[in-house]
């Protein structure tokens, strides 16, 4: 195994972990997006409208 073959490894498992952890953050962004929107459908108006959601991820 020659030393380029050894970066190109190093480098594909670095964008490996970092797309890994962009992915997590996203995902617990949108977790919390949903969890604002319940929550601010609770206060609305009219609560007996949007009681059953469906939500598709």
């Amino acid at each position: 195994m020659n030393i380029t073959s050894l970066q190109t490894a190093n480098i594909q498992s670095l964008k490996a972990a970092i797309n890994i952890a962009n992915l997590s953050k996203v995902m617990n962004q949108d977790a919390k997006s949903i969890d604002s929107l319940m929550k601010s459908m609770e206060k609305s108006v009219t609560p007996h409208k949007g009681a059953h959601i469906d939500l598709k991820v």
